[in-house]
């Protein structure tokens, strides 16, 4: 069947049990974009950030369910913080990201190069050609599962339109299974106490080296395990972290920050970790991918920062996210510079009718109360944890 490129490249991902896809805006994108939805029998909405359309997209991978994120060369560099992050927590199932280069500038601002980019991300990748299009996607989602990581596939945004032979779907390969996701917090949860294991996963999957065989990293308790400092930081959550696990919960996302210590043990509540900011869009990716109790963790300095972001995505998918933000008036991971919590108010004042407080962060009863709530709520709710209005 001869079909337009944009056509071969949804139905090769169709085909692979692709459900959850995410875009921004961009030639070539767009089209193909267009497709897929047309495949799935769904208007899927658009993103606005490339990093929160790739969060959402690596969410549901790690979640366990196939994703495609869909944007040009410029939004792979704006989403490259993410990508980045996501090399070292991996994915369950594919996540394919097609980046689109326009050549020839007649549908950007300017022209870039992107494959020295994708290259220096140290993401596996190849360049897609026309005529083998639909290979080249099968071949990116089965690289991707057999290596735990993103493939990047880059297409020439000006072949969207040619014309390339698509094989009949009784006549394609076999789909695999699906993998199913399995807790893992050395793997999926980025922090310094696994960034040494994480990069020697990766450059062992990079070099085709049994991956399996990686020495695993010590699992320290909270918080006795983790240096003074940690220590000190950690203890005003821990009566957080104590009620939570009293709330009904199937997958928890958080930032690189204190929060996200909560998934070592006794606790085990975060499930997976990426970016500043990043613990939203992948809230957002486990809940697209079938999870229903998902909650996010993050810092005020990371929702400032990025996480408001993807508070934009939940709020235009309607998704029942339960967010909590740990407002301490400082960016506690790099060293406790003080924040203006006023920024803070400004962004959520657009949300207000979501937002919840636990006003004494050391009051069992306060916690769960409001927690309780926001579990039982059909739609989003935004817990502030007010840290400067209690006594520390």
């Amino acid at each position: 069947m001869t079909s337009p490129v944009s056509t071969a490249i949804a139905e090769a991902l169709v085909r692979a049990r692709v459900t959850i896809a995410t875009h921004v805006p961009g030639f070539g994108a767009i089209q193909t974009f267009a497709e897929i939805s047309r495949l799935l029998g769904t208007e899927l909405p658009g993103s606005f950030h490339e990093e929160v359309a790739f969060g959402i997209a690596h969410g549901a991978s790690i979640a366990g369910k196939r994703a495609v994120c869909v944007i040009k060369s410029h939004g792979f560099a704006k989403a490259t913080n993410a990508i980045m992050d996501s090399l070292s927590s991996g994915v369950t199932a594919a996540l394919v990201v097609l980046v689109f280069e326009d050549r020839g500038g007649t549908h950007s601002d300017n022209i870039i190069d992107i494959e020295p980019l994708v290259a220096g991300t140290g993401a596996p990748h190849k360049w897609a050609e026309t005529a083998s299009i639909y290979a080249d996607v099968e071949h990116a989602i089965a690289e991707s599962e057999r290596l735990k990581l993103p493939y990047v596939l880059m297409i020439d945004a000006d072949t969207i339109d040619a014309l390339t032979e698509i094989p009949e779907a009784n006549n394609s390969h076999a789909i695999a299974p699906t993998p199913e996701y399995c807790r893992d917090i050395t793997q999926n949860v980025v922090v310094p106490a696994f960034g040494k294991y994480q990069r020697d996963v990766l450059l062992a999957k990079l070099a085709g080296t049994d991956w399996g065989k990686v020495e695993r990293p010590h699992i320290p308790e909270l918080p006795t395990g983790l240096p003074p400092d940690y220590q000190r930081a950690v203890e005003p959550y821990l009566p957080i972290f104590e009620a939570f696990q009293e709330i009904p919960s199937d997958f928890v996302t958080g930032d690189t920050g204190v929060s996200t210590l909560s998934a070592l043990p006794p606790y085990n509540i975060v499930n997976a970790t990426t970016y500043m900011g990043g613990s939203i869009p992948l809230g957002i990716g486990a809940t697209l991918a079938g999870f229903q109790k998902v909650w996010s963790f993050t810092g005020d300095f990371s929702f400032i920062a990025a996480g408001h972001l993807g508070l934009i995505e939940a709020r235009l998918r309607g998704t029942p996210l339960k967010i909590i933000i740990f407002a301490n008036g400082k960016a506690q991971t790099t060293g406790g510079q003080p924040l203006d919590l006023d920024l803070m108010e400004n962004i959520l004042g657009g949300y207000a009718q979501y937002v919840r407080r636990i006003k004494d962060p050391f009051n069992r009863s306060e916690i769960l109360t409001v927690l309780e709530e926001a579990s039982a709520a059909p739609e989003l709710r935004i817990v502030i944890a007010e840290y400067t209005k209690s006594k520390q």
